[in-house]
């Protein structure tokens, strides 16, 4: 493939020859008139329009077909990020080519992106039949803006196209508190309880059916509880393995019966490998485990059909259908409710021990890459804490309990 811009001359019977090319952005035929009726002076204006338009830029370094710059991309790039990140970029890409269908990567323009974000606002999520939210819409140009970055890097693109300004990353946008909320003790056991709900209920019940309902049941709360218990998200907690040489992350017993969690770099953000602690109530929960049962992976939900399911975005969903069922909301966003997910367990977690540790501490226990990360957690509590403190006071001023206090202030409600 060329890496310029070809013009050719072109006898359309008039009195000039004429000379052409094709747009490699927009794909559109270029034509102008060469001027002369002479073959050998039309090529030479030809040569010399061709050297003015690729000087002036107009062509591309690489006219690249998006297939082959995706696996490219992959092979080079993704390839040496977290399996979770490059799992999240190529859904971004599958939904951007379920939309627009890109064909070369200079295709990608201002006005396509346009349109990219016109259609992907208007886009509906099969499972929840709601349009996809603001934060997800975000996510996918994020990951193109990162690809089509690369690209630059590369020379198959010589600049980044301008992306529509409600799609780009800022700063706001990037501290902003949690999407979702920590639950509560009593909306964690609600979740349980509402497990056997999102079962359907077989038209002719058979002991087979009932058993392989029961058992689908048993390995949500299990996953539940271990999640609850963990503070991991669900793509960790499904590559949680007892094997020491398999895939995933590995639960390791030392011989003072303490356990850890050893995290391969292609499963972590930073790329590094790892040892995490784990705390006592969740290291029990593991325990129970007898050692001859420990092998494969700890968590293994099924549903009726008996069959093990280890995709984690399918495996979120059957929890966010859990926290439905349990009517447990914790957002709304333009009008559609967000329920209960896995990561609300995670948050939960964060949250309770947040109150008992230090935030360096804490850091270790969520794995995070980032203390600012961990900080946020306080954020919410700290605010929680003024609120009791200020309330405690009023309370005491309200009965008149000046004990310590000499001044004569009036309770600040009815100033």
């Amino acid at each position: 493939m060329s890496d310029e811009i070809n013009v050719i001359v072109i006898d359309r019977g008039r009195k000039f020859f004429y000379l052409r090319y094709t747009d490699p952005v927009t794909g559109q035929k270029v034509e102008k008139s060469s001027g002369t009726s002479k073959k050998r002076a039309a090529i030479k204006a030809a040569g010399e329009w061709q050297s003015e338009v690729n000087a002036n830029g107009h062509s591309v370094t690489k006219l690249v077909r998006w297939s082959d710059f995706r696996e490219d991309f992959a092979d080079n790039y993704l390839a040496h990020e977290s399996a979770g990140y490059a799992a999240g970029v190529e859904s971004s890409f599958n939904v951007i080519e379920e939309l627009m269908s890109p064909d070369k990567l200079t295709r990608i323009t201002e006005r396509w992106l346009g349109r990219l974000h016109s259609l992907a606002k208007k886009r509906i999520v099969a499972r929840t039949g709601q349009p996809i939210s603001q934060m997800t819409l975000k996510k996918y140009f994020q990951h193109l803006l990162t690809a089509l970055k690369w690209a630059v890097e590369q020379k198959y693109i010589k600049e980044v196209p301008t992306f529509p300004k409600e799609a780009r990353q800022n700063r706001r946008t990037r501290t902003r508190l949690m999407k979702g909320r920590p639950l509560t003790g009593e909306e964690f056991d609600r979740l349980l309880v509402n497990v056997q709900k999102t079962f359907l209920t077989p038209r002719k019940p058979t002991p087979e059916k009932t058993e392989a309902i029961r058992r689908g049941v048993d390995s949500l709360k299990y996953l539940l509880d271990g999640l609850w218990l963990s503070g991991l998200r669900i793509g960790e907690a499904m590559k949680l393995t007892w094997d020491q040489w398999g895939d995933g992350i590995r639960v390791n017993v030392d011989g003072d019966g303490d356990v850890c969690l050893m995290i391969d770099s292609e499963d972590q953000k930073n790329r590094q490998s790892m040892v995490y602690p784990v705390v006592d109530d969740f290291a029990e929960f593991l325990l129970q485990t007898p050692p001859e049962d420990r092998h494969g992976f700890v968590f293994n939900p099924c549903r009726m059909t008996g069959k093990i399911c280890r995709r984690p975005d399918t495996v979120s969903g059957w929890i966010v259908d859990i926290g439905e069922k349990a009517s447990i909301k914790v957002n709304t966003t333009n009008g559609v409710d967000k329920f209960a997910s896995a990561h609300d367990l995670r948050r939960a977690f964060g949250t309770r021990w947040a109150k008992i540790v230090p935030p360096m501490i804490l850091k270790g226990l969520m794995r995070h890459s980032d203390i600012q990360t961990t900080m946020k957690f306080y954020v919410e509590i700290e605010a929680k804490e003024t609120i009791e403190e200020v309330r405690r006071h009023l309370k005491k001023h309200s009965k008149g309990d000046t004990s310590g206090d000499t001044s004569t202030e009036k309770d600040p409600r009815h100033v």
